[in-house]
């Protein structure tokens, strides 16, 4: 099966991505899909902004998605090693970031997302939702406490799209929103060795920092987030301060072995974890339970825009499909969209995949009717007229 893709489209994807080529003139569709899934929401999340640090990505021959941040410096499978031996960092400055201040900036967004934002305490974090009345995902959302107001992370989705969504709400409490994308540079570092990078460049020990907390370094925030399943922070870095972070990162996190990536090489380990990410896996027709997000959803704090359908549906038990995660026995991954099948049924849909080095395979995400939402279900996937056997590997 794999020889027969590859020989199709000239090379198997293993080559194209994770060889000896540098991806830039990679020939293979599915290649070009997979790039293009990375760039639609980085299309949409923002509107245009001039990257501060796009000329230094620039010198380094980096690969720009919209001239705004890298896809890759050399190549994904290199980028992608080093993240998993030591540590990489990325600029990620095209993802909304917005604030929310004012005395009643916890029970408003209570009585809108889907956590319980009312347990935060300064320096602590939660992952949430915003959904409309039916429990369709609005945005995807990463809530951080300060002592004065909330840093809100609205990821692929633009913080002034939210602030719009949310602006509607306030009558007459005392809160007030703004967008900080322009003013913010977001960098991440992950890996095994991502809190040495930290300590070594930034003089700050990050090691007791628990997921999801966070600390001030003067106007700067340090969060641990792990976007790789191999540990990491996110840094949220005042606009005419990242130049100096940035240039300490290359200089200083050589010694650890650690150097920039991309989002490609970022890409492949989210797949890997089985993270829906939006714009890609999850949009505004997708309903909260059929994504998961078991960690973003509180049973008991009470109502908030969604809640409704989410109990209803919680109390049924079911819905009728599921996002899962798929191994594909192939070293090509399958195209957005392709049908997963059951004896010549339709049964589902793919959303993304990449090649995986750890599992020397193809890995990927879909929705499947709740029948086959279950471990090691059998399935095939219709990729570009090629079936590709497969199995489900994870249910949320």
């Amino acid at each position: 099966m794999t020889t027969r893709v590859a020989g199709l489209f000239g090379v198997s994807y293993k080559t194209m991505v994770l060889g000896n080529l540098t991806n830039r003139d990679s020939p293979g569709l599915q290649h070009r899909h997979w790039i293009m899934s990375i760039l639609n929401p980085i299309h949409n999340c923002s509107r245009a902004m001039q990257n501060p640090l796009v000329l230094h990505h620039e010198k380094m021959g980096a690969e720009l998605a919209h001239g705004r941040v890298p896809l890759w410096f050399s190549n994904t499978s290199d980028e992608y090693l080093m993240l998993g031996k030591s540590a990489g960092f990325a600029d990620l400055s095209h993802l909304g970031v917005m604030a929310v201040d004012g005395k009643d900036r916890l029970p408003f967004l209570n009585g809108l997302v889907t956590n319980d934002v009312g347990k935060l305490y300064p320096g602590s974090g939660v992952h949430s939702l915003l959904l409309n009345t039916k429990a369709r995902v609005i945005a995807d959302l990463y809530l951080y406490l300060k002592d004065e107001s909330l840093l809100v992370d609205t990821g692929d989705v633009s913080a002034q799209n939210v602030k719009s969504f949310l602006d509607r709400f306030i009558v007459t409490e005392d809160v007030r929103l703004s967008d900080l994308t322009d003013e913010l540079v977001r960098l991440t570092v992950q890996g095994p060795r991502a809190t040495d990078v930290i300590k070594t460049v930034l003089g700050v020990n990050v090691q007791e920092l628990q997921p999801l907390r966070h600390l001030s370094i003067g106007p700067s925030l340090v969060v641990n987030r792990d976007r790789t399943g191999l540990g990491g922070y996110d840094l949220f870095i005042p606009r005419d301060e990242a130049e100096p972070v940035w240039q300490g990162l290359l200089l200083k996190a050589q010694d650890i072995g650690a150097g920039p990536v991309g989002l490609s090489a970022l890409d492949v380990y989210r797949i890997e974890r089985g993270t829906p990410r939006m714009g890609v896996d999850v949009n505004e027709n997708t309903i909260v339970l059929e994504a998961g997000y078991a960690d973003a959803i509180s049973y008991s704090k009470g109502c908030y825009m969604g809640q409704e359908v989410v109990a209803r549906a919680t109390h049924i038990g079911r819905v009728n499909k599921k996002l899962v995660q798929l191994q594909l026995e192939t070293e090509t991954p399958a195209l957005p969209g392709s049908p997963i099948v059951h004896e010549d049924n339709e049964v589902g849909r793919i959303t993304s995949s990449a090649y995986s080095p750890k599992s020397r395979s193809v890995v990927g995400l879909g929705y499947v009717t709740r029948e086959f939402a279950k471990e090691n279900a059998r399935i095939e996937v219709n990729s570009a007229g090629l079936i590709v056997p497969a199995r489900v590997t994870k249910v949320d």
